[in-house]
């Protein structure tokens, strides 16, 4: 592939047909046909040329994931509230009337979970309709459709069953969450950019969870379903920008057709420049039902776990353990129910460092990794939260405890639930991403959906507590679920990345390089030459790991043959850089350069190159007839006669450049002399022969 499309130049279109779909007809006369238009290009084609373009369509779509989820979940610190029959202890005066026979615990699930089955049922058919008719016009519908919905919940709040049936129409249109990350997957081009994406549009959609319940908290004195209204006019600001800004990939033709050239770079070794090429990870053609599913159940299993923590921990549990409780008995509350609202919403901001140190465990750990690690944590932290609520009497210690712990430990629970889209992602082929995406977020808002409303009324029925230890055992299972994807590749844990100083670079030879890395030998002189080329560039020199000495002692002869005119080759060049420290203008920064350029990546790597190197050297002379046993200090003796310090700073300055330079190039002229070689191109062989003929004649 050419060097321009790599550096996200406009893509060339392969043929007639997709020329027709993307390309304006009958353009004006001109150069390429197309001067004198007004627009040159079509909406998808500029984004992918202008930064510019690309980061105003990703942040309008960031803006309308998150005020979507905060017009979604703007009501949920009022759910225990407005549930309260009207009129009993604790309710207020916008509260049901009554709540259709459901107990508090069901009645406080039943509500959410009229949004969420709606949720569950958009994200599947509208991530399937994404993946056919585009991304925008399904992200329109949602944004658009969001806003009838909160106007017509406003309308009828005075009922239970009415408001939970607009609840549920409301849900069937809030799906912008899976088109959102298909989209990610559409217009990005290495997995490491899309995962990255997919976390942030997740940890987006967190945070406006979060940012709901905030403002229902701030308007509580202007009603429990006021709020409702001001997430209808943000998302409605969010739909007129998404209308005007978001480009849509044109039926993804521009994505697939990026992804048919990293096929091909990957396999003709082209894409030595893109550092995400490293791992080998091509776009799948087709998706693997039985990691889908894995993947799937995991979330279900998540999902429905991570309830025991949240809410069932929070509400019934704390609820009633440090408000409820109190308000019966007629004494005041540990836990007002202002402090309630704002310890269930802030709780959600806790997903902020949770994204922050998800790519570090995934690096680490691998996506599926990760997962499990995740869901291990939820289940641990929920028994120690289920035992802190439980002990009699509750006291302000205990409140302070279960409040800090859930803080705390909330960041390393969502680890798992951050995996999810970057996993789907890495086994989904692009034109099923929709589908993938959708399905997912249909069966985890199926099981958040259900899910709370069950365990209520088991908590209802048998208590709070049995409902948890059913969430903490669904929790340890869903990690059990994922450990297969330990092994699948994009879920695995991934290959540490080549760094520059470890790969070929765009323009290098390949087959050379590759070889120096396997500590083959290759010309001093194109080995120079290439690292010259990186120095010129501020790019690192190659590190190069020694080969064993078994490996190639049956080649040390040629290795010893070779060594004269790499040494010559050194030295010359050595002469070059002192002419070259005399020319420059900034020596300090000359220096730095090169420190730079010199300087391993790793300096562990740095450590373990020399003590491969001091392996080689023991093995050498062990089987070359020295006695290292009773002659180290002769071997001491000879190394540094043949290695003569030439910095003892470590690095380069100023003030010690020359020296260095003079002291390297005077050891390639010792080196040289033991290799028989003078400046008149005779070797001293041959003139200690020519002396000693003078001699015998004089004798003679």
């Amino acid at each position: 592939m050419s060097e321009k499309s790599q550096d996200n130049e406009p893509m060339e279109i392969s043929t007639s047909i997709e020329k027709s779909k993307m390309l304006p007809s009958k353009p004006k006369s001109g150069m390429f046909g197309c001067c004198g238009r007004k627009d040159k290009v079509v909406p998808y084609q500029e984004m992918y040329i202008s930064p510019k373009v690309f980061s105003l369509s990703i942040n309008c779509l960031r803006f309308a994931v998150f005020v979507d989820a905060i017009a979604g979940t703007i009501e949920q610190p009022n759910y225990p509230i407005m549930v309260l029959p009207r009129g009993s202890p604790g309710s207020h005066p916008d509260s049901f009337p009554d709540t259709g026979g459901l107990g508090f615990s069901a009645a406080t699930y039943f509500v959410p979970m009229s949004a969420l089955l709606g949720v569950a049922i958009a994200s599947l058919v509208i991530g399937i309709l994404s993946d056919k008719w585009g991304r925008k016009p399904c992200l329109m519908l949602c944004l658009y459709g969001t806003v009838i919905g909160c106007i017509l919940k406003f309308l009828f709040r005075f009922a239970f069953w009415p408001y939970c049936a607009f609840n549920f129409l409301n849900g069937l249109v809030s799906a912008s969450v899976p088109v959102a990350l298909a989209y990610a997957g559409d217009v990005y081009e290495t997995k490491r950019e899309k995962d990255n994406e997919i976390g942030i549009l997740v940890g987006v959609s967190m945070l406006g969870s979060s940012g709901g319940g905030i403002i229902a908290i701030l308007m509580e004195t202007q009603g429990l379903f006021t709020p409702l209204l001001v997430g209808a006019a943000f998302v409605a600001v969010a739909a007129i920008l998404c209308t005007r800004f978001i480009i849509e990939p044109k039926d993804i033709i521009a994505s697939r057709n990026r992804e048919k050239e990293k096929e091909l770079e990957l396999a003709d070794g082209s894409a030595a420049d893109n550092e995400d090429s490293a791992d080998g990870l091509q776009p799948p053609k087709t998706l693997n039902k039985k990691n889908f599913a894995i993947i799937v159940l995991g979330a279900l299993g998540d999902n429905v776990g991570s309830a025991g923590l949240m809410p069932l921990c929070l509400s019934p549990l704390a609820f009633n353990a440090f408000y409820s409780d109190f308000a019966a008995r007629g004494e005041d509350p540990i836990m007002s129910q202002v402090a309630y609202k704002w310890i269930s919403v802030l709780v959600a901001l806790m997903v902020v460092p949770g994204t922050i140190v998800s790519p570090g465990i995934y690096n680490k750990l691998g996506l599926a990794g990760g997962c499990i690690l995740g869901n291990v944590i939820t289940g641990i932290v929920t028994i120690v939260l289920l035992y802190l609520a439980l002990i009699r009497p509750a006291t302000n210690v205990n409140f302070g405890i279960f409040v800090g712990l859930l803080y705390l430990c909330f960041p390393m629970t969502v680890i798992s639930q951050l995996s999810t889209g970057p996993m789907l992602e890495a086994i989904t082929p692009p034109h099923m991403r929709g589908m993938a995406q959708g399905a997912n977020i249909t069966v985890m808002n199926f099981g958040a959906a259900v899910s709370p409303f069950i365990l209520g009324f088991i908590s209802d029925v048998a208590g709070t507590p049995v409902a948890i230890w059913i969430c903490i055992a669904i929790s340890f299972g869903a990690g059990l679920i994922n450990v297969p994807l330990m092994f699948v590749k994009g879920c695995c844990i991934p290959p540490k990345a080549k760094t520059d100083d470890k790969r070929p670079l765009r323009g290098e030879d390949k087959e050379l390089v590759e070889r120096a890395l396997r500590g083959e030998w290759v010309p001093a002189k194109d080995l120079e030459e290439l690292n010259e080329d990186r120095f010129n560039k501020g790019q690192p020199y190659l590190v190069i790991h020694p080969r064993k000495y078994q490996d190639e002692k049956d080649d040390l002869l040629n290795l010893r043959r070779r060594a004269k005119d790499d040494f010559l080759y050194h030295r010359n060049k050595t002469k070059e850089y002192l002419a070259k420290i005399n020319t420059t203008e900034d020596l300090a920064a000359l220096c730095e350069q090169a420190n730079q350029s010199m300087a391993g990546a790793n300096e562990d790597e740095v450590k373990d190159i020399g003590r491969e190197l001091g392996e080689w050297f023991a093995e050498y002379i062990a089987d070359s007839g020295y006695s290292p046993q009773t002659d180290s200090v002769l071997i001491k003796q000879a190394i540094l006669s043949a290695f003569p310090v030439v910095n003892k700073e470590k690095e380069l300055k100023p003030d010690n450049v020359e020296r260095v330079l003079l002291d390297t190039e005077r050891t390639y002229s010792r080196l040289l002399e033991l290799e028989g070689y003078d400046e008149k191109g005779q070797t001293i062989r041959s003139i200690l022969s020519n002396a000693q003929s003078a001699m015998l004649q004089q004798t003679l």
